[in-house]
């Protein structure tokens, strides 16, 4: 290229040496500016220990995303999702590696999976179509939209774990479909999606009717209170499933072949959630609260014919340190059956949070006390240091 244009500079008789010559400088240093961004790249390319990552699609963005929570129990055992006995431990509480990215049709997809003990296993799989604001569409595996502290991130939560009622009655992630959107500039959301209702990584359905779910939330209020900027959102959600054979927590004392002594935890029959919640955040103060109702009518009459678990909890946390330093208390009860007295589960949890960079880097420290079924004033404490890259 430079070689064509020196020879028609040279041969055009009205250009005068000087602007030849000039235009022959511009164009020289074009390329030896070209010449060495290449060249830097490709030693960039070429450093051992760097680990260049191409897209095999089309693909304008791509990007790996990453989570590593490190964390001590100590004291006694706790409410029914921790260990059976009361030893003290140190454990990796997740590991997850993820890819996502999105195309030039506006279509984004992540696939992120999660070592558990000596396996990986898959916790987000799905392609979605996000060319409306007003319906974006999911299709794979993923959260169900249903209730607001299971909905919100692990990583982002202000206390070490989920309330117990939360893990126990929400729905966890499920392979199915899922439309949502927002309006009112973000101000009001939905999501409604069918789903088989057997769990996450469970490709068969156990009949042939879906678990249907939904949610709605919004912002009816944004302003300034007391002279800080607040916002009070709310919401609400529920679902109806009808099933054969779904895997069901321990805590419900569920049981699909009574002639045996031992619950299986299997259920089969109908049940149907519903759920509210309401936030309010006040400068550096955030509040939280929901509560959860699910009936359940299991074909098999154990533990009832009907019953209905319930679950609240109340959660306050504020930046005593903007942005660095967040105390937290939180109140939580969990009833599996509301009709039998005496086998609540109430936990009051006081936790200390320190961004060392926001949610990126963050220490958490939790101490529980607990009065369960089988034992009253139990403690525990927690301790854990997270990375998101």
């Amino acid at each position: 290229m430079a070689v064509l244009t020196v020879t028609s500079l040279v041969a055009e008789p009205s250009t005068s040496l000087e602007e030849r010559l000039s235009v022959l400088e511009t164009r020289m240093g074009q390329l030896q500016t070209e010449n060495a961004a290449l060249k830097n790249e490709l030693g960039r390319l070429s450093q051992p220990g760097l680990l260049a990552v191409m897209p095999a699609g089309k693909e304008p963005k791509l990007k790996i995303n990453g989570l590593v929570q490190f964390q001590g129990e100590f004291g006694d055992t706790g409410d029914s999702r921790y260990t059976t006995d009361n030893n003290d431990r140190f454990l990796l509480r997740r590991v997850r590696l993820g890819v996502s990215g999105e195309f030039l049709e506006e279509v984004d997809f992540k696939v992120e999976g999660e070592y558990v003990g000596t396996s990986v296993t898959l916790t987000d799989g799905f392609v979605n179509w996000s060319h409306f604001d007003e319906a974006n569409l999911k299709f794979g595996q993923f959260k169900t939209p249903f209730g607001y502290e299971f909905l919100a991130a692990d990583p982002k939560l202000y206390t070490i774990e989920r309330s117990l009622g939360s893990d126990v009655l929400t729905l966890n992630r499920q392979i199915g479909a899922q439309a949502s959107g927002q309006f009112l500039d973000k101000r009001l959301t939905y999501a409604a999606g069918l789903f088989n209702g057997n769990g996450a990584n469970i490709k068969t359905n156990d009949n042939d009717s879906f678990l249907y779910a939904g949610r709605v939330a919004g912002t009816p209020w944004q302003g300034k209170l007391f002279n800080q900027p607040a916002t009070w959102t709310v919401g609400a959600n529920a679902y109806a499933s009808t099933d054969k054979s779904v895997s069901m927590n321990k805590e419900l004392l569920i049981d699909s072949t009574p002639a045996t002594p031992a619950a299986d935890n299997i259920f089969c029959g109908n049940r149907v959630g519903w759920g509210v919640d309401t936030q309010l955040k006040l400068g550096g103060l955030d509040l939280w609260t929901e509560y959860i109702r699910v009936t359940f009518n299991p074909d098999s009459a154990k533990p009832a014919a009907e019953f209905d678990a319930d679950t609240w909890y109340v959660q306050a946390g504020y930046f005593v340190i903007p942005n660095k330093l967040q105390p937290v208390l939180k109140f939580e009860t969990f009833d599996p059956n509301t009709s039998v007295s005496g086998d609540e589960t109430d936990t009051w949890t006081l936790g200390l949070n320190y961004f060392l960079k926001g949610d990126d880097l963050k220490a958490m420290i939790g101490y529980t006390i607990s009065d369960t079924p089988s034992a009253d004033g139990d403690r525990k404490l927690f301790l854990r240091l997270q990375t998101i890259f």
